[in-house]
């Protein structure tokens, strides 16, 4: 029974993540690279800090670094230097920056109703508190070396 749930989460993370590899690269994107995230984030926070944008989006200063490099290019976000910091930059989306984040805010509705899809709403919060238990599981219990 616990081998099944092992495998059944592990099925649900590859399907999952192939509906969402195909939506990103259909959009234009780099999967496994956070740009998703950065535009989704950006669209809700303009003129924030790289450092700021890195640690919402649980990125590492140099990925975020290369993956904002290839926003800037698409034209999908300014960088401009901060001025009260000559070290740092303040990172915006463009009009077409925006309009992406909508499209990606819109297809991560579409995944989420997919996921919810034949569910009530008191099985889905009994579902996360469920999960929440496996995650807490996780945090909590140390593997034997």
């Amino acid at each position: 029974m616990r081998q099944e749930l092992r495998e059944v989460l592990f099925q649900i993370e590859l399907l999952k993540r192939k509906k969402v590899q195909d939506f990103l690269l259909r959009n234009g994107l780099t999967p496994g690279q956070g740009q998703a995230r950065i535009l989704v984030f950006l669209a809700g926070h303009p003129w924030v800090s790289q450092r700021e944008t890195a640690d919402a989006c649980m990125l590492d200063v140099t990925t975020m670094s290369r993956t904002l490099d290839k926003l800037e290019k698409q034209g999908l976000i300014l960088r401009e230097r901060d001025p009260k910091c000559r070290r740092s930059y303040r990172i915006s989306l463009t009009d077409a920056g925006r309009a992406k984040a909508r499209e990606l805010t819109a297809g991560f509705q579409e995944l989420e109703a997919i996921l919810c899809s034949g569910f009530q709403e008191q099985e889905i919060e009994a579902l996360i508190g469920q999960l929440l238990r496996v995650k807490e599981n996780l945090i909590q219990h140390k593997m034997h070396e």
